[in-house]
């Protein structure tokens, strides 16, 4: 390669430095020489030395003047400039022939020197371009590797995906060994979520790494790096990483790709929790229709009819499933069976008490019309109830049997409100002898009460929805609910359901429990 010709050098500071340097030592017949090329530390760094003692290629020289190299058996040291600026420098030593450099020489060296500097220049350009361009295909990469897992991430509408997805993403764009994620806990703590690569992680997360604003080093458990799940000022947990292959730490670039994929994960797994909440909405209004369902059918369809009698009933949930079921049945001994029940809780587990307690109830209806008694009848019934319930369910109860040719009401009330007995002539008599509720003491003792039911009478139960009926801090109360008894006295039991129901609403300021409302009376002679 001709010696002039330093633009079909490769891209190479390096070795077009060392090009120039060998070109001109032959030229020039000199057995010694070195190439520097400016350093970042502001120094000049050698690439190339030919007999020198003391340099060789990698030692940093302060700046390559003749007070820095002449030690050395430097003669003459060319600075390679270009555009102002140093780029590097070749020195030279003595000539072979012992004479001094001609001013022709040193002419042609410095033009030499000129054109490898610009040629050093573009190479520097080149390679800071390729740097650049290496970074650019890089960030690309990861915008696309974030794009791709943006999708990802939206289609995984269960968390456990989208923290699979998020380990295994870290682990192969940072190469790092190991993975884990640490949830936030509603005590505040973390807890592991999910782990991928080595051993199951394990061990005490601490909660302070909650408060961490960026990736730093976590040097425990065989950790290496913590990075925040969060999203803005939304705080999920943290990801914990394992060393990278590398043996690298998390530069900025790294860092940067890790906190983008956790925000990405953070709105993954919000929308995951909207979508886990909106499942189980979906799967409790189910199960409340199903229950609902279940319910109803319990409930009587039609009313029966037994003569000297008149009976209403009206039903009223609050919202969902119901607490309170009634029944009314007429018995072979020409008895009529009325009861009320509120069941402690709601949804699919109160149904299925409830059903139970009505088809032991209907099981009990011919025991109850061959002269059993209600007092036995309730302890069979709360036996059943404490034998196949849980410990946190329980009945309240009232039930009676309404005798019409032998004009009397036998009745036991279980924990329940008293059922009201509703003279002709307006007297209230409350009809509270029974015992506790049912479901809660397998051998608590019942007893019957027996009140004379004239012609006129009405037999009056419901449900606490209608006595703890609020106006502000106020109920309804016993006291409310008698008065309103007192004006309906005589009336038929359609206007005594309706129009007690109607009190009941016009007094509420929102009716938050059930309404059951049953009533029996005693046909008027004057109408029989």
């Amino acid at each position: 390669m001709p010696a002039d010709r330093f633009d079909d050098l490769p891209l190479d500071p390096e070795g077009a430095a060392q090009a120039l340097l060998l070109s001109l030592m032959a030229r020039l017949l000199t057995p010694r020489g070195l190439a520097a090329l400016a350093d970042d530390s502001g120094g000049l760094r050698v690439v190339a030395a030919r007999g020198l003692d003391g340099l060789e290629a990698g030692t940093l020289i302060a700046d390559g003047g003749p007070g820095t190299l002449r030690p050395h058996g430097i003669a003459l040291a060319l600075p390679l400039r270009h555009g102002g600026e140093t780029v590097g420098l070749v020195a030279l030593g003595d000539k072979a022939t012992a004479t001094a450099y001609e001013a022709g020489e040193i002419a042609i060296a410095r033009s030499l020197a000129s054109a490898c500097a610009a040629s050093i220049r573009a190479a520097q350009a080149a390679g800071a371009l390729a740097d650049a361009n290496r970074r650019l295909a890089s960030r690309a990469q990861e915008l696309s590797t974030l794009f791709e897992l943006a999708q990802a991430f939206g289609a995984a509408l269960d968390r456990d995906a989208v923290l699979r997805r998020l380990g295994f993403a870290l682990m192969g764009q940072l190469v790092v060994s190991r993975a884990a994620v640490a949830l936030t806990e509603p005590d505040g703590s973390l807890a592991i979520a999910g782990s991928w690569g080595g051993a199951p992680a394990s061990g005490e997360v601490p909660a302070r790494l909650l408060a961490l604003a960026a990736p730093e080093a976590y040097c425990a458990d065989g950790w290496a790096w913590a990075v925040p799940l969060r999203a803005g000022e939304v705080a999920r947990g943290v990801i914990l990483l394992g060393p990278r292959a590398s043996g690298a730490g998390l530069d900025g670039t790294a860092s940067a790709f890790a906190a983008s994929l956790a925000a990405l994960a953070v709105g993954a797994l919000e929308t995951a929790d909207r979508v886990a909440e909106r499942i189980e909405a979906e799967r409790i209004e189910s199960e409340m229709q199903l229950a609902r369902q279940v319910q109803e059918s319990l409930l009587p369809t039609d009313l029966p009819t037994i003569g000297g009698l008149d009976v209403a009933a009206r039903w009223r949930p609050s919202k969902g499933v119901s607490g309170d079921a009634y029944d009314v049945a007429a018995l072979a001994n020409g008895e009529m069976l009325v009861a009320v029940a509120d069941v402690v809780g709601k949804g699919i587990p109160a149904a299925l008490l409830m059903a139970t307690l009505q088809a032991s109830i209907h099981t009990m209806r011919d025991d109850l019309a061959s002269g059993f008694g209600l007092a036995r009848a309730t302890s069979r019934l709360n036996r059943l109830l404490c034998d196949g319930t849980e410990i946190d369910q329980f009945v309240t109860f009232a039930w009676a049997l309404v005798d019409p040719a032998g004009g009397v009401v036998r009745s036991v009330t279980a924990g329940h409100p008293a059922p009201r007995l509703v003279k002709a002539s307006g007297e209230i008599a409350r009809l509270d002898v029974g015992g506790p509720l049912l479901g809660v003491l397998a051998d608590a003792p019942y007893a019957q009460l027996e009140t004379p039911f004239e012609p006129g009478d009405a037999l009056v139960l419901f449900s606490d929805g209608v006595s703890e009926a609020r106006h502000g801090d106020e109920e309804f109360g016993d006291h409310a609910l008698d008065a309103a008894l007192d004006a309906l006295a005589g009336q038929p039991a359609e206007s005594i359901v309706d129009r007690l129901g109607a009190a009941v609403l016009d007094y509420a300021d929102e009716i938050d429990d059930d309404l059951t409302l049953v009533a029996v009376r005693r046909t008027p002679l004057a109408e029989q």
